[in-house]
C-alpha cells in the first residue's frame, strides 16, 4: 500500500483550504486518500521528468508540475483560458499547456 509523502500532504492540505467541496464529494465516496495518491504519483512522476528527462530548472518544473494535479485553482476562482473559458488545460490550437512553456526550438541556418 502506497503511503502519503510530503507532496501528498501539501496536496491535501491545498485541497482542503481552496477545494472544500471536492474534498467532500471525494469523502462521500471514500475516494479522498485514493486521489491524494494519485495525483502525489502523477506530479512525482511529472516532476522527474521535467528535471530528470527533459533538464528543466526545479523550480519551473515544481510549478507546472503542481499546477496540473496538484494544487488545483481555487473551487470559487476557476482556472481561466485565453478566451475567459475555464481551462481544459488545453491551448485553442490542441496542444497542451505545458507545451507552451517548453524553450522554442532554434533555427539552424542553411
Amino acid at each position: 500500500m502506497k503511503e502519503r509523502t510530503a507532496i501528498g500532504e501539501q496536496i491535501l492540505k491545498h485541497w482542503r483550504e481552496n477545494r472544500p467541496q471536492m474534498v467532500s464529494d471525494l469523502e462521500k465516496i471514500n475516494r479522498l486518500e485514493e486521489a491524494v495518491l494519485e495525483a502525489q504519483e502523477l506530479t512525482g512522476d511529472l516532476l522527474y521528468d521535467l528535471v530528470s528527462v527533459q533538464k528543466m530548472d526545479y523550480h519551473a518544473a515544481w510549478e507546472l508540475a503542481t499546477k496540473d494535479w496538484a494544487f488545483l485553482p481555487s473551487e470559487a476562482r476557476p482556472r481561466r483560458g485565453s478566451a475567459g473559458k475555464p481551462s481544459t488545460g488545453k491551448s485553442t490550437s490542441g496542444k497542451s499547456s505545458r507545451s507552451r512553456h517548453r524553450r522554442p526550438r532554434r533555427g539552424t541556418s542553411a
